[in-house]
């Protein structure tokens, strides 16, 4: 990686409750080779933590300007290795076999990568361990979980 790199942290959330909705959010971090970070962060009703981990990567990589080189950090080590080693495959083979939880982020990761040409290396990075970049993607994440289950309280307390 160089001076002119882009690094992108991220990450997702998931709040378990006891009905069956499952709120989540995702952040991202990207910190350009010169000015302020970007931040992003959203959420989602009822999802999964791997769907939101994705689906952070996906929202990182949309942030990039055109030909950026960039380096995106994870705590998931799964979601790392499995878009370092089979996005190629994954979509050659047109996205058969991937996780239907996540296929749409997989989908939105490789066109975004194409269509921006964009040159992205994956790395894990150890969750809760003093990153800056990852604890920040970290709260972001969570914020949008907040967010999501507050929206959700609320939805509840106007139906009865």
């Amino acid at each position: 990686m160089s001076a002119r790199d882009y690094f992108v942290y991220t990450d997702g959330s998931c709040r378990a409750s006891a009905g069956e909705a499952r709120p989540g959010g995702w952040g991202y971090v990207v910190k350009p080779p010169k000015g302020e970070a970007i931040e992003g962060y959203g959420s989602s009703p009822d999802t999964y933590a791997k769907t939101m981990e994705y689906q952070a990567v996906a929202e990182g990589l949309a942030a990039l300007p055109v030909g950026a080189t960039a380096c995106v950090y994870s705590d998931n080590q799964s979601l790392v290795e499995s878009l370092a080693k089979k996005l190629r495959d994954w979509t050659a083979s047109g996205f058969v076999n991937v996780d239907p939880l996540v296929v749409a982020s997989v989908k939105r990761v490789a066109a975004t990568i194409a269509e921006g040409r964009l040159v992205v290396r994956f790395q894990w990075v150890r969750a809760h361990n003093g990153n800056p970049g990852n604890e920040r993607a970290d709260a972001l994440a969570a914020q949008g979980a907040r967010e999501a289950k507050a929206d959700l309280d609320d939805a509840t307390k106007r139906s009865r």
